[in-house]
């Protein structure tokens, strides 16, 4: 029988851990040739042996069943061809022939074998098996489904039909269905890993990852060589920041294939959050080739390692082709309206509507919509977190939709029950990213928005919000979409965000009450061997200066100091701040003196905390959109002074401000005006903007206009509200 294959989503948290490419697909039970595929081209065939009262002698059925689970398909149809001259009625024969026909891909001769043991043998489920594995294959789900669940009403205790039937419903988004069959089966057969590694993958499509990390460990613990169990128990480690656990998953799976990009991917990003710089040399070892040449690797999981974006986008689009694909049938395309309608439906895709860093940013734009123009709608798919954030969302939405624990089919189901306008994706390839939906055309505008720093690399997605700092002219060749580009920042910020009140000393942070402070908060695979040969040279000339980071854990902290030691700096002038609230995290900010920005990826919302809390940002922009982004911040804030040109300049601009305390006392009192009066933090002239963009993006589509790169002007007057006419101000790039 042939088994199902899905392409689920992979998981990779925003500001932590990378997305997998395609989560390792489930398997089939019992197959002839491997104990697991990943593809249902490539999925061998499993039988089970016809009823006793088949013709065949139990002999001569016990020789083809050898041959065949050892893999010899040719051998094995040759040996059912010629044994059916003389037992013509066989049904076991011919599903066994059927088999080797599907095995070999010509559909219709497996379908003639299949019927004729369905003829012959009405009871006996596994023609009926067979027929669903070939009308999988050949993009038939629904005469697919009938003959999986004929097999199952004829033999439902049968592990494979279960097995494989609950594949297709993953594959068909339908996990739920999936789950409850693969726990039918364990019942059955609960040694069998593959049944467990399958359920395993359809409860982490749902959102329940911790039952899910659980059971890729039983997975494993019932058979250590299964790599697709391996990668996925090593992705749910990482999202749930367990990074040395996570590490010895993925050189496992490394030292037992090296050609796995998608496990290497993961090895460098882990060894890059740990602060192992050897993940270097390794890189460049692999980097011509890494994600290009069979297995696809997360764009997020390099983004670090090299700012090359024509690089990216080449990785990208071999990843997206794995992760967002269309249906097989194509949707009807929708009726294109007349006139713009009184009020556009746009709808916010997140798993992150809560306390997170998405929230931060978006909080001021979800308070700040035109409600008599625009009916948003909040797709949460994420953890139902109660907290001030997530109430946020809710007071500000018109719609707000529960949709944890759906599958991604109900998901779609309900997204285009709402007859949206515009989807806008807001997780992109980060942790429980969902992206894949959008290749079933949510809405007749898609855009990618704020939470992956780069191209999508799918013709599914139509926009990216950009601006033209991050984007500038030149750059569109390194995006699959059209470009949106902002007035100012592509970033939004909430100026409502409260700072707490408690004034942090030094003392209170575990920092000298004298001597400068560095500081740099991003998150520690952002820091590389290029930034530490800079900031380590810094320490060593601004006497009693030290380096404020935001802790990792004691292996990253250990790796540091390490690497602090060995170009010259003691390891006590490197300081690690634990982790706390978002608002007393803004408020500790103060006590630093300036933050340092990193290279190939940039403060991303950091930026905005610390430029927020009055604190100077000194960045050096690069290539992709992730590597300029703190200049988009600095430009919108009004700090064009702490944008450095190369990295010469970047030292002398800190080594200014560190020997200069008027400098740096003037910047800081700049910083405190321009934060209340500067575009980065003026939420209703940024949601016009952002307003502006999605009328100009569907007009032309109302208009039937090939897609074109946008430029939105500035929009710093509240609009008065019921306009649902107003000319929108744009301009094609």
């Amino acid at each position: 029988m042939t088994f199902a294959s899905s392409r689920q989503n992979a998981e990779h948290d925003q500001s932590n851990t990378p997305k997998a490419p395609p989560l390792a697909g489930p398997s089939p039970v019992g197959s002839p040739s491997a104990a697991f595929a990943t593809t249902s081209q490539d999925a061998p065939i499993r039988l089970h042996p016809a009823a006793t009262e088949d013709p065949l002698p139990a002999r001569m059925r016990e020789h083809v069943t050898v041959v065949f689970a050892a893999g010899q398909i040719d051998e094995t149809a040759t040996a059912c061809a010629r044994l059916l001259k003389g037992y013509n009625s066989s049904a076991f024969l011919w599903t066994t022939l059927g088999a080797c026909h599907a095995h070999r891909r010509a559909f219709n001769d497996a379908l003639t074998c299949f019927n004729r043991a369905r003829e012959l043998a009405p009871t006996a489920p596994d023609a009926y098996a067979g027929m669903a594995g070939v009308y999988v294959q050949q993009g038939k789900p629904d005469a697919a489904e009938s003959h999986f669940r004929t097999t199952i009403g004829l033999d439902p205790s049968n592990v494979v039909a279960l097995n494989n039937f609950a594949n297709f419903l993953t594959g068909c988004g339908r996990s739920d269905e999936a789950a409850a069959l693969l726990k039918s089966a364990m019942g059955h057969a609960p040694g069998n890993a593959i049944v467990v590694y399958n359920l395993a993958n359809a409860l982490r499509q749902l959102g329940n990852t911790a039952e899910a990390k659980r059971y890729y460990a039983q997975a494993l613990s019932l058979q250590p060589d299964l790599p697709e169990a391996r990668f996925n128990y090593g992705q749910l480690l990482c999202s749930d920041q367990e990074f040395e656990a996570a590490a010895p998953q993925f050189d496992r799976l490394v030292e037992a294939n090296p050609d796995d990009d998608r496990a290497r991917a993961y090895k460098l990003h882990i060894m890059a959050k740990l602060n192992d710089f050897g993940w270097v040399q390794e890189y460049q070892a692999h980097r011509r080739h890494l994600g290009l040449r069979g297995t696809a690797v997360a764009p997020f999981t390099t983004l670090a390692m090299e700012d090359n974006p024509d690089l990216l986008r080449v990785r990208t689009q071999a990843y997206a082709d794995t992760v967002i694909i269309p249906p097989l049938r194509k949707p009807a395309d929708p009726i294109r309206p007349a006139s713009r309608p009184e009020r556009l439906r746009i709808g916010y895709f997140s798993a992150d509507f809560h306390c997170h860093a998405t929230m931060f940013l978006l909080g001021g734009v979800l308070r700040a919509h035109d409600t008599s123009r625009f009916d948003i709608h909040a797709f949460s798919y994420g953890p139902q977190r109660d907290d001030a954030q997530r109430a946020l969302v809710q007071n500000s939405v018109g719609h707000f939709h529960e949709a944890f624990g759906l599958s991604d089919q109900a998901l779609v189901d309900l997204a285009k029950a709402q007859n949206l306008d515009i989807a806008v994706d807001l997780k992109g390839y980060t942790g429980r990213s969902r992206s894949s939906i959008f290749a079933q055309r949510l809405a007749p505008v898609q855009i990618s928005y704020l939470g992956y720093p780069g191209t999508m690399g799918s013709p599914s997605i139509d926009y990216l919000i950009t601006d033209s700092v991050v984007s500038p002219a030149g750059t569109e060749r390194h995006f699959e979409e059209s470009l949106i580009r902002m007035p100012h920042s592509y970033q939004p910020n909430d100026p409502e965000r409260k700072v707490a009140p408690r004034q942090f000393t030094r003392s209170d942070c575990g920092l000298p009450e004298d001597g400068f402070i560095f500081c740099c908060f991003n998150n520690s695979y952002k820091i590389t061997p290029r930034e530490f040969d800079i900031w380590m040279p810094l320490l060593t000339e601004v006497e009693g200066s030290v380096l404020w980071l935001l802790s990792s854990g004691p292996a990253s902290e250990a790796n540091l100091r390490r690497e602090a030691e060995a170009r010259g700096v003691a390891a006590e002038r490197l300081v690690f701040a634990d982790r706390m609230t978002q608002d007393e995290h803004l408020a500790r900010q103060k006590v630093a003196d300036l933050f340092l920005d990193t290279f190939a990826v940039n403060a991303h919302t950091t930026g905005s905390d610390a430029l927020w809390a009055g604190l100077p940002v000194l960045t050096l922009p690069g290539q992709q959109f992730a590597a300029r982004v703190g200049a988009s911040l600095l430009n919108a804030v009004n700090l064009p002074e702490l944008i450095a040109t190369d990295e010469a300049d970047y030292k002398a601009r800190a080594l200014h401000l560190a020997q200069d305390p008027s400098a740096l006392m003037a910047l800081r009192s700049k910083l405190n005006v321009n934060r209340r009066t500067a575009p980065l933090f003026d939420a209703k002239s940024y949601t016009r903007s952002l307003e502006d963009a999605f009328d100009a993006v569907f007009d032309h589509w109302k208009a039937d206009q090939p897609k074109t790169h946008v430029t939105v002007s500035a929009a710093p007057q509240p609009r008065k509200a019921g306009r649902a006419g107003k000319k929108v101000p744009f301009a094609a790039a």
